[in-house]
C-alpha cells in the first residue's frame, strides 16, 4: 500500500506567509517607535537644558547692568541733592521764608564740591553705558521675549531704572550749566544781570526736572529687582 501524501493547499500557505509578514511589520514598527521616543525625549531634555543655560547667562548679564545702574543712581542722587537745596533756597526766598543773605549762604555751601559730584555721575554713567547693551532692559538692549520669573523681574527693574537715569541726566545737565554759570560770574566772564537771567531760567526748569526725577525713581524702586 502506497504511503498517503498530504498536499498543502495554496490558501493555507498564503495565510502563513501573511501572518509572518504581519508579525515582522509589528516588530519593526515597535522598534522604530521605541527609537523615536527615546531620541525625542533626549532631544527635548537637551533643548530644555540649553534654554535654561541661556536664561541663566542672560540673568547674570542683567544683574551686572543692575549693579552699574546702582552706581549711576547713587551718584545722581548725591549730586541732585545739592541742586535740590539750591532751588529750594530760591523757592523759600521767593516765598519770603528766608532772607537773601540766608539764600546766598545755601547757594555758597551747595556750590562747594558740586562739579566733582557731577563728574562722578558722568564717570558712573559711562560705565553703565558700556554695560547696558548686554541686558534687554538696558537703553540699547534687545527686548526679552521670555525666560524665568527672576529674569522678567530683573528686566522690568532695569528698564525702569534706565528711565530714572534718563530723568536724572536731564536734571543734572541743568545743574551742571548753572555750576558753570556761577563760576563764570565769580571769574567776571558774565555780568550779575546775565547771571540772574540764567539763574531764573535754570531755577524754574530745575524744579520741574527734579520733581520728575524723584517720581520716576520712586516708580523704578517698585518695578522689579535683580
Amino acid at each position: 500500500m502506497h504511503g498517503r501524501h498530504t498536499k498543502v493547499r495554496p490558501h493555507h500557505y498564503a495565510a502563513g506567509v501573511v501572518a509572518v509578514l504581519v508579525a515582522l511589520s509589528l516588530a519593526l514598527g515597535l522598534a522604530w517607535f521605541n527609537r523615536f521616543r527615546d531620541t525625542g525625549g533626549t532631544a527635548e531634555v537637551s533643548r530644555s537644558a540649553s534654554s535654561s543655560t541661556a536664561v541663566d547667562a542672560e540673568l547674570a548679564t542683567c544683574r551686572a547692568v543692575w549693579r552699574a545702574q546702582s552706581g549711576v543712581l547713587a551718584a545722581a542722587g548725591s549730586s541732585l541733592a545739592q541742586w535740590r537745596v539750591h532751588v529750594d533756597a530760591m523757592n523759600q526766598l521767593v516765598a519770603g521764608e528766608i532772607t537773601l543773605a540766608q539764600a546766598q549762604d545755601f547757594w555758597n555751601r551747595t556750590r562747594k564740591g558740586a562739579a566733582e559730584r557731577v563728574a562722578r555721575f558722568e564717570k558712573a554713567d559711562g560705565t553703565y553705558a558700556d554695560a547696558a547693551p548686554g541686558c534687554p532692559g538696558g537703553s540699547t538692549g534687545s527686548r526679552a521675549d521670555g525666560g524665568s520669573r527672576d529674569l522678567s523681574s530683573c528686566v522690568a527693574g532695569v528698564r525702569a531704572r534706565d528711565r530714572a537715569i534718563g530723568a536724572g541726566t536731564v536734571a543734572l545737565d541743568t545743574w551742571k550749566h548753572h555750576i558753570m554759570a556761577m563760576e563764570m560770574l565769580r571769574s567776571g566772564q558774565i555780568t550779575p544781570e546775565q547771571a540772574t537771567r540764567m539763574w531764573l531760567r535754570s531755577w524754574r526748569r530745575g524744579v520741574r526736572q527734579l520733581d520728575t526725577f524723584t517720581e520716576v525713581r520712586r516708580r523704578a524702586a517698585v518695578a522689579g529687582s535683580c
